[in-house]
């Protein structure tokens, strides 16, 4: 069975683009708080994090980050998620290690 896929145009007025790159900005942040969280717990705790105890942090890091309560959870779950695909891949010896972006 193959998937369609349907790609549209977005034509934003200003305040709008200024939104979304804030909203993505603030997923550059999350993207790197998650990458040196496993880092650092890692080389001072020697414990691994895996993307369930970062998910399970979620609504306190937006209790305490409050620009991130706009934010979906399920957008901030799909940040958290890319950071664990790229551990596995790091892992699996298919990339090198991931960098903050």
């Amino acid at each position: 069975m193959a998937t369609k896929r349907v790609t549209f145009r977005l034509y934003p007025t200003q305040s709008q683009a200024n939104k979304m790159h804030y909203w993505r900005k603030l997923h550059c942040a999350l993207y790197n708080a998650c990458v040196e969280h496993r880092k650092t717990s890692y080389k001072r705790f020697n414990k691994s994090i895996n993307y369930f105890d970062q998910q399970n942090c979620l609504p306190e890091f937006k209790e305490f980050w409050t620009d991130y309560k706009e934010l979906g959870s399920h957008a901030l779950q799909d940040t958290v998620k890319r950071v664990d695909l790229a551990f596995q891949r790091f892992f699996k010896l298919k990339s090198g290690y991931p960098k903050f972006k």
